[in-house]
């Protein structure tokens, strides 16, 4: 490995969490890329199917967060997920 490889390696969290929280983590951020993707259209040009699924990511994001919420975990999502970035 290279230095920065092994350096990337020492900083990482090395926390382990339940299936239902890595889950949460993997939904939470597939949605959000959904919303950022939908985002970006001009809602008068979108079809019932962009708003639905728009509307699919956003409360799949809210059961996600609550899901993380109840678990302490939030800071998964809010600082240091790859759609944070």
């Amino acid at each position: 490995m290279s230095a920065a490889d092994v350096a990337a390696h020492e900083a990482g969290s090395f926390v382990r969490t339940s299936p239902e929280v890595q889950r949460a983590v993997a939904r939470y951020e597939t949605a959000a890329l959904r919303v950022e993707e939908l985002a970006g259209l001009d809602a008068r040009n979108m079809t019932g199917a962009q708003f639905d699924s728009l509307a699919l990511a956003q409360d799949t994001m809210a059961e996600s967060r609550q899901v993380l919420g109840q678990a302490g975990l939030l800071h998964l999502v809010d600082a240091g997920s790859a759609v944070a970035k």
